[in-house]
């Protein structure tokens, strides 16, 4: 799969951008906030799983953001969303 960055660059699919990055949103939430491995192998699993050639980066962060809800990680969920602003 290859991923369409903002400027338009094509790259291809690396889940650890994934694991990282709400890895990084987990270390500023409480532990009961967290998401687990198991829930972020979920989600990458997901986006895996939508089998698609193409995917603009901003829809695999919408994907993130949802999928992080349906675990009932809200507040991650934020925290995510305010790291992928700045």
């Amino acid at each position: 799969m290859q991923v369409v960055k903002r400027d338009g660059k094509l790259v291809d699919f690396d889940q650890s951008k994934i694991r990282v990055a709400i890895e990084k949103a987990n270390r500023e939430v409480k532990p009961r906030e967290r998401a687990t491995k198991e829930e972020i192998n979920q989600i990458i699993d997901y986006v895996e799983d939508l089998d698609k050639k193409r995917i603009l980066v901003e829809d695999i962060q919408d994907i993130i953001e949802e999928q992080l809800m349906s675990f009932g990680k809200y507040l991650l969920a934020k925290k995510y969303i305010d790291r992928k602003s700045t």
